[in-house]
């Protein structure tokens, strides 16, 4: 039995004694088992928290797009101990939070990635190299870090909902089964965690 739930029948019982001139025993009164199907609807639902970096951007983001905002509940960025700078911002189709190492960055230098968001989207040409399977049976598309004349960091991306979604970033492994790996948890806490 919840503790809420023990609660309304110890306060029903009271109100029973003190307004009804109620003079049965005390027990009496849980003899009768709550419906376990209502003990859910007695507890307060736990939403999973939005990562600490992201969460200062997340209200004006939800201000802006009228689409679903998945969002993991950490960031599984490793091998820094630099401040995080967060920009963003939503349409009415889809939104982008940048994630960099300097404020206002626009080189690759100080970027770390990006989550994205796109309503009707779909995947580019030759944007990904391989699939791999996600939370709820959807279907992932991944791309490790590759490097030519520069390097462009590891991205998973699925479709939800008519919803394409990204997520770029660098430091997420130094093999790419690791950086599917992590890419991949990221995307499942986002997905499960629903729209913020």
């Amino acid at each position: 039995m919840s503790i809420v739930a023990l609660f309304k029948s110890t306060f029903l019982l009271s109100s029973l004694i003190v307004f009804g001139n109620y003079s049965q025993p005390m027990l009496k009164a849980f003899n009768h088992p709550i419906n376990p199907q209502n003990n859910n609807v007695l507890l307060a639902e736990k939403s999973t928290p939005v990562a600490t970096e992201l969460q200062e951007i997340l209200p004006k983001i939800k201000e802006q797009t009228q689409v679903p905002i998945l969002l993991p509940s950490k960031l599984l960025i490793t091998g820094t101990d630099k401040k995080i700078y967060i920009e963003g911002k939503g349409t009415t189709n889809g939104y982008k939070i940048t994630l960099a190492f300097e404020p206002n960055c626009t080189g690759n230098a100080c970027s770390i990635g990006y989550f994205s968001a796109e309503k009707g989207g779909k995947s580019l040409e030759d944007e990904f190299s391989r699939e791999l399977s996600l939370v709820q049976n959807i279907k992932g598309y991944f791309r490790p870090l590759t490097c030519a004349a520069s390097c462009a960091p590891p991205i998973i991306g699925w479709e939800y909902k008519g919803v394409f979604y990204r997520i770029s970033l660098k430091g997420v492994g130094q093999s790419p089964e690791i950086e599917g790996e992590t890419l991949a948890k990221m995307a499942n806490s986002a997905i499960e965690a629903g729209g913020r």
